[in-house]
């Protein structure tokens, strides 16, 4: 079983645990930094495409601030808690949800005439990480995207100092430089392997294209390990970790700190034409 399907499988049957898996102490934090960027990239008023939606905390995060969002997911019953999460807010008239991979998502709005119609694009916490190419969203970004719109990518960085140092000192060398891998990484979720792929930034820069630039990049756990390493955390003593969150905030702008997080944020915008 490759890519995309196994992938499909794998978070339809993660779907029901999938709030209870990520409500930690560190994917909060970690959230709660992307919202951030977020915030400030989509006023109220914009309209956003959001690729890989989950189960709908950030689709209900856009909506509730006055965003309209587009969301889709490739996992249906993933799609399903979106849209029951979207209910409760009361937010139906701001988010409208749909199964659909990345692949199918261009053909799809070109089929409904969306011309360059959104103001940014988000995909974030690895959905683009189960794609192994990535031209599709270049595709989108292009023809989909308003010139001056935003593109955000919350992508599982190649470099992550946190798991490198635990799997060394668990002496298991082999996972420490996983992410560097050429080839795909066998990831298990839910009892499914799952094809991850760590991209270069230079990789989602050339997806891109020359017509979008990149203004920066946000290291996103720099100084909190990795979400799976929660019930390690919290034996830490809250002194330690308050003095790991501050540093984390501190670090995470600059290089070569950046890029050493679980995840990066990687934040693009759309070139205006020259007489724009």
């Amino acid at each position: 079983m490759e890519g995309a399907p196994a992938a499909r499988i794998a978070f339809d049957r993660l779907a029901a645990s999938y709030d209870g898996v990520t409500g930690g102490e560190i994917f909060d934090l970690l959230r709660k930094r992307t919202h951030a960027v977020l915030a400030r990239a989509f006023p109220s008023g914009c309209r956003v495409l959001e690729i890989g939606c989950g189960t709908g905390i950030d689709t209900v995060f856009l909506a509730g601030r006055g965003v309209r969002v587009l969301a889709c997911d490739l996992a249906e019953r993933m799609v399903s808690c979106t849209a029951r999460r979207v209910g409760r807010h009361g937010l139906e008239r701001s988010a409208t949800v749909m199964a659909c991979s990345l692949g199918d998502l261009a053909p799809y709005l070109d089929a409904l005439d969306e011309a360059p119609s959104f103001d940014g694009i988000v995909s974030n916490f690895g959905a683009l990480n189960c794609v192994a190419n990535l031209e599709a969203l270049g595709a989108l970004t292009s023809r989909h995207v308003r010139p001056g719109g935003t593109v955000i990518l919350g992508l599982m960085g190649r470099t992550c100092a946190w798991e490198t140092l635990y799997f060394a000192a668990t002496k298991r060398p082999h996972l420490a430089g996983r992410r560097r891998a050429a080839s795909p990484v066998p990831v298990p979720v839910a009892g499914i392997t799952v094809p991850t792929f760590y991209h270069r930034v230079s990789d989602v820069r050339a997806a891109l294209g020359s017509g979008t630039r990149l203004t920066s990049i946000l290291g996103i756990g720099v100084m909190i390990p990795p979400p799976y390493l929660e019930a390690r955390w919290q034996r830490v003593p809250p002194i330690a970790r308050r003095l790991c969150i501050s540093a984390d905030r501190l670090l995470a702008p600059w290089p070569p700190f950046n890029r050493l997080g679980d995840h990066v944020l990687l934040h693009f915008m759309k070139e205006r034409a020259a007489h724009d």
